[in-house]
């Protein structure tokens, strides 16, 4: 009796009878340049368009790679059918690997200085020239960026 009860589980698996993606996400992946070169560290956010819908972002890898993932969902998830803009970010903050007291002594009561190693203007989807992009379920969604600086 175990051995039937066992079979069928495993078949119910396989056919896909068991609940797949309670969060309703299609897996996003892509390669982020700047200038051609496979840039790690940026920040890559999918808005929705007409904000109908949750957004999405990922962090590219040493190899320009990112995944998206969508809010309360599991890393790499992906991120819901839709049409999305698309922005990047990867922002240096002077001072940011100073402990307290060496960040008191150089930096003081000004503000830090921020220097975008992703131009500013592909933070804003109005000015970052790129169109929007659409994911489409049971489809490979699969978007490449170069940047250009």
């Amino acid at each position: 009796m175990k051995q039937i009860l066992a079979a069928i589980i495993f078949v119910m698996l396989l056919s896909g009878c068991a609940q797949k993606n309670p969060y309703g996400t299609t897996h996003v992946e892509g390669t982020v340049r700047i200038d051609g070169v496979p840039t790690e560290g940026i920040s890559v956010t999918f808005a929705p368009v007409g904000n109908n819908g949750n957004s999405a972002g990922g962090l590219t890898d040493s190899s320009g790679k990112y995944q998206l993932t969508t809010g309360g969902a599991p890393v790499g998830s992906g991120a819901i059918a839709g049409e999305y803009y698309v922005t990047f970010s990867k922002i240096e903050i002077e001072g940011s690997n100073l402990n307290h007291e060496e960040y008191r002594k150089q930096i003081g009561n000004r503000p830090p200085k921020k220097t975008y190693l992703v131009p500013q203007k592909y933070e804003n989807s109005t000015t970052s020239g790129i169109s929007p992009v659409k994911i489409e379920k049971g489809k490979k969604n699969v978007f490449d960026f170069d940047l250009k600086r």
